[in-house]
């Protein structure tokens, strides 16, 4: 079943909430790309030259996450302090750090600065199929535990998490499962905070008033006058039901009669009879629009001030009034749209 797209909309913001980015840094031709493929579902391609990543690129995982695949750590291009400015500027949360040798300088002052920033790293040793004794007198498991103690010994100061790896191989496909796993419970939290604020009625009255704003924007433009010149209510109900995505069938699945424009500002015309002077018009407008829009009132008694010679207070003070107001109420209704629908 389609979804709504005024749900759509709520969603995505709630997913704009969220760092669903899951970002895979490390050594130079440690394989990175072809894992991001392998965990991206794309083709992996295992390729004897080095890593040639000079530019982050973004992987779809699932149905709201991504994976960034970083180039290598260390190289003339990118060096430690270069690197750090990459970070910052994509300011990541959590890292698939992957190696295919022994921790380098560049790494660790990678990881250390990765630390600093309270990023969550998952060590990666890729390429594990290599790990050989040419010797034949230590087991591949033997070496990995001395991989897992190299990594312990070199961080154990910095971070306070897990310190293993998880060894993989493109080649033979060993440790992909594992990983897969461990990176569908990074994405799996993150779908669970994001149904956590889905259903939060803080996040709710956020995304409205977001949307308020925007609509604020439009109905206090130049273009706003001619609507009002014109008496062309029905414009304004179009602009405002394109801005929240609805329609009169809406209402018959919510139970609840759609506002109509055209019915607030008749209302107003026959209300507020007695202010006589344009600051007391003015300064109603300004709180009702405050109220409503919760944003500043400079904006209104600016659009109303700058309309006064055109079009005179007593001819838009009704017109403006009765728009906040079946403005505030369409806000209601989309919000009942949104609770049902979610």
């Amino acid at each position: 079943m389609e979804r709504h797209p005024l749900v759509t909309a709520y969603h995505d913001y709630i997913q704009s909430t969220i760092d669903y980015r899951v970002a895979v840094l490390g050594q130079v031709d440690a394989g990175k790309s072809a894992l991001v493929n392998k965990l991206a579902g794309g083709n992996s391609h295992v390729s004897t030259q080095t890593d040639a990543t000079r530019a982050i690129t973004e992987h779809p995982y699932g149905e709201r996450g991504k994976i960034l695949d970083f180039p290598g750590v260390g190289t003339t291009e990118y060096t430690p302090k270069q690197y750090r400015k990459l970070i910052s500027k994509t300011n990541i949360k959590h890292v698939l750090y992957v190696f295919s040798s022994k921790i380098r300088d560049a790494d660790e002052a990678t990881i250390k600065y990765l630390a600093k920033r309270g990023a969550r790293i998952t060590f990666v040793y890729n390429k594990s199929d290599t790990l050989v004794d040419v010797s034949g007198k230590r087991s591949q498991e033997t070496l990995m535990n001395d991989k897992d103690t190299e990594l312990h010994v070199t961080f154990k100061k910095q971070l306070d998490q897990p310190l293993c790896y998880h060894f993989t191989s493109i080649k033979d496909e060993a440790g992909i499962t594992e990983l897969k796993d461990a990176l569908d419970e990074i994405f799996e939290s993150k779908d669970a905070l994001f149904q956590e604020r889905v259903q939060s009625a803080q996040y709710l009255e956020s995304f409205l008033t977001r949307k308020m704003n925007g609509l604020a924007t439009k109905l206090l433009s130049p273009g706003f006058k001619d609507i009002i010149l014109s008496r062309a209510y029905r414009s304004i109900e179009e602009m405002t039901e394109s801005h929240y995505h609805l329609s009169e069938s809406d209402g018959a699945i919510i139970g609840q009669e759609m506002p109509r424009a055209a019915t607030y500002i008749n209302r107003a015309k026959n209300t507020d009879k007695g202010m006589k002077k344009p600051t007391d018009y003015i300064n109603h407008l300004a709180s009702i629009f405050g109220a409503i829009f919760k944003m500043r009132k400079l904006n209104v008694v600016t659009f109303v001030v700058s309309s006064l010679g055109e079009i005179g207070i007593k001819n838009i003070y009704p017109v403006m009034k009765g728009t906040f107001e079946y403005v505030g109420d369409m806000n209601d209704f989309a919000r009942e749209v949104i609770k049902h629908h979610r």
